[in-house]
């Protein structure tokens, strides 16, 4: 239905998944306006195992949906690659598919085609349930157009493969098709075509899962079998009571009502006694009854005293077997397993432990315990401990030179909380990571803090305003830049009988007045004109006359700057006699073979 991108958001600077749907949706307003209905409506749900949506619009004839960025697979990959995945893992998987799914159902959203290629496999464990909501716009577009019925027909209700509308119980159902499948890697129901597998689903008993993986336990038959019922009366009314069953199915407890389900209709029963010819409850004798029939009576009466001896002692027997005192569960949480296991040796409970990652909880250190602390059971029964097997580790990944927005998503997609200081940087840019600890690459316990030291740039300078006055614009900004300073765009232009046009005439702050910031701004003011008038000066003199020739150099500097008036190579004894213009006043400068000859300041 739809375009899927990974893309950046240049605002928050983090990842993001964005969904264009394809124009065969988009040109239909009212598939567009239920869709946009439900992804607002989904966007309002929060929680851990449920994909966010960030935002729902539409530009340019585009209708999107920007969505959180999962890095991980999706289930139908893990289960293609794996084949049945380990009971454990499975079940973990499913009942966090159950807590999204009761989160969704407790806010009025039903998801409709919850199927493996709709949960998120993240990288750091969590499971994530996609799409919610989407399908109920969908399935009505299609029926509109097509009069066929959209769905994923692998994992369709019986009441959705009817044309049924669906329920809470319609998503447990495609959940316990989704259990089937991890446990035994292959869907319940398959056949030629979409049609005979949506029927199968409608008239057929799925294989008990565990006929197909010994490894799944009879009650974990019942849960599978119970969530697919073809009654949605008979299932599970709530996603929270699946994942309850769930939770507490590796330890053999289930709720009454799953426990209840008949795993086999032929399992051992009270059969009626045959007689020897071969009818039910009949008289017939056999010669040995009747030879029995004939013991003396006094033998009768010793076999009755001695049955009646045996009885009674069975009685006792059984009575002492029966009977088991009751003991209170101690609380072993946070002691180390040897410890916990010797704790309930002593008052007469068996113990069973599985392990399992912790951020906190110390390595072969118990994190919970089932039955809880404080609850009655009665001796020899097993307590479940749940170990701490220490944290899990994880790469920390390179985020140097990163900016931070980005560093903080790469963080959070692999588990890592993190924390900031700031530093002056002359190489790295304001707002990019100069380091981090742990360094990249190193292995870190997830959900630890990883420190970034980010940059605020360059370290604040002083340096001194440069004089700018007289210089034309080009020269005063090649001035103010190597003072790393930064030129206004605010120009301005007065007029002046002082400087020519577009000479700087002033300039804020003033040269040498104090020091300043690097990358203050320093404002200018240009001469509009007309300028100073123009003057003229007479420079005479003589060339020695002694045989050789010299280079005679006329040099002014006035308010326009300095420059060359008068340069030329003269035999010996020639008279020089110049007129020289200038601005306002001037120093002229005479000059014979590189020697100043003579220097005087004209008005």
């Amino acid at each position: 239905m739809a375009l899927v991108y990974k893309a950046r958001c240049t605002l928050l600077q983090r990842i993001v998944t964005i969904k264009v749907l394809r124009p065969e949706f988009t040109s239909d307003p009212d598939f567009v306006d239920r869709f946009r209905n439900e992804a607002q409506a989904v966007a309002r749900l929060s929680h851990p195992n449920i994909v966010g949506i960030y935002d729902v619009g539409e530009e340019n004839g585009i209708h999107y949906i920007v969505m959180e960025y999962i890095e991980g697979r999706n289930l139908k990959e893990v289960i293609h690659e794996k084949g049945a995945l380990p009971v454990n893992e499975a079940v973990n998987i499913a009942k966090q598919i159950c807590d999204a799914l009761s989160h969704a159902h407790e806010n009025g959203i039903i998801h409709r085609d919850i199927k493996p290629h709709n949960i998120l496999l993240a990288n750091n464990g969590r499971v994530k349930v996609t799409d919610f909501g989407i399908a109920r716009a969908v399935t009505a577009s299609t029926i509109t157009q097509h009069g066929t019925i959209l769905g994923s027909v692998h994992y369709i209700s019986p009441e959705q493969a009817k044309g049924q509308p669906a329920t809470a119980q319609s998503d447990l159902y495609s959940a316990g098709v989704v259990l089937y499948e991890m446990l035994t890697g292959k869907v319940p129901f398959e056949a030629d075509t979409p049609v005979s597998v949506a029927l199968k689903h409608i008239q057929e008993k799925p294989a008990i899962p565990s006929t197909v993986n010994p490894q799944v336990t009879p009650e974990l038959d019942k849960v599978i079998l119970r969530a697919m019922e073809k009654d949605p009366g008979l299932r599970y009314q709530t996603a929270k009571s699946m994942a309850d069953d769930l939770n507490t199915v590796l330890l053999g407890r289930i709720s009454d009502e799953t426990k209840a389900i008949d795993m086999d209709e032929f399992a051992t029963k009270v059969m009626p006694v045959v007689s020897d010819t071969g009818q039910e409850g009949g008289t017939g004798e056999s010669r040995k009854e009747r030879r029995r029939k004939r013991v003396r009576p006094m033998v009768k009466v010793y076999a009755a005293v001695i049955i009646l001896g045996i009885l009674i002692g069975l009685a006792y027997g059984l009575n002492a077997f029966m009977y088991v005192p009751e003991v209170e569960v101690p609380d072993v949480t946070n002691m180390p397993l040897d410890t916990a296991l010797r704790a309930l040796e002593a008052i007469g409970l068996k113990a069973e432990f599985t392990r399992q990652n912790h951020p906190e909880v110390e390595a072969g250190n118990v994190i919970s315990q089932e039955p809880g602390p404080g609850e009655k059971i009665k001796k020899n029964r097993t307590v479940m401990l749940y170990v701490s097997s220490g944290p899990k580790m994880v790469e920390v990944p390179d985020v140097g030179q990163k900016d931070i927005e980005a560093a903080k998503i790469d963080l959070e997609n692999k588990g890592f909380k993190y924390n900031i200081k700031e530093s002056y940087s002359d190489e790295v840019v304001e707002g990019a990571v100069i380091s981090q600890l742990p360094e990249a690459g190193e292995k870190a316990p997830e959900g630890s803090t990883v420190t970034l030291e980010v940059s605020k740039g360059r370290e604040p300078r002083y340096v001194i305003v440069p004089n700018l006055i007289g210089l034309t614009l080009s020269e005063a900004k090649k001035k103010i830049e190597a003072a790393n300073l930064i030129l206004s765009q605010d120009i301005g232009q007065e007029e002046s009988t002082e400087y020519e046009a577009g000479i700087v005439i002033r300039q804020d702050p003033v040269s040498g007045e104090r020091q300043v910031l690097e990358g203050t701004e320093v404002k200018v003011v240009l001469s509009r004109g007309p300028g100073p008038e123009e003057k003229t000066a007479r420079v005479e003199m003589q060339v020695p006359n002694d045989g050789s020739t010299h280079n005679v150099k006329i040099v002014v500097t006035d308010v326009t700057g300095t420059r060359e008036a008068y340069n030329k190579t003269l035999n010996p004894g020639e008279q020089v006699s110049e007129i020289i213009t200038y601005y306002k006043e001037a120093r002229i400068e005479v000059w014979m073979d590189g020697t100043l000859l003579e220097e005087k300041t004209v008005k």
